[in-house]
């Protein structure tokens, strides 16, 4: 369980600069930012994987929601990107997006998702 805690923990930190593509004062002079972790598979990587092992898709979920998580906590006026997706419902669109453009890596799925997503989040917690 600890483990699974760093792992998130640091996969949000590290998804910091994904959120770049939203805001482009976080990349540096060529919009350019790094992308560490599972983001940098490819979409086409990531199926095969799914494809063979679903159970090898969980690690991608919880890579996402960390995603998330960081984009939550940096996007001002936001509470919850997309409140109405779990785990499995991410892997659904990791799919359809994926098959649809397998060239592109998990992290232009995620910074997709939050853009398609953004202006149905819910802005607050209460």
């Amino acid at each position: 369980m600890i483990g699974k805690r760093k792992i998130l923990g640091a996969t949000a930190f590290l998804l910091l600069s994904a959120l770049a593509l939203n805001d482009a004062k976080s990349a540096d002079a060529n919009k350019q930012f790094s992308v560490r972790g599972l983001g940098v598979t490819t979409c086409s990587k990531y199926l095969e994987d799914r494809n063979r092992d679903a159970k090898q898709s969980e690690k991608f979920a919880h890579w996402f929601t960390g995603f998330l998580t960081a984009y939550d906590w940096l996007k001002p006026d936001t509470y919850d990107i997309a409140p109405q997706y779990k785990s499995d419902g991410l892997l659904r669109y990791l799919d359809q997006y994926c098959g649809k453009n397998p060239k592109q890596r998990i992290i232009e799925a995620a910074t997709s998702f939050a853009n398609t997503f953004y202006d149905k989040r819910q802005k607050s917690g209460s």
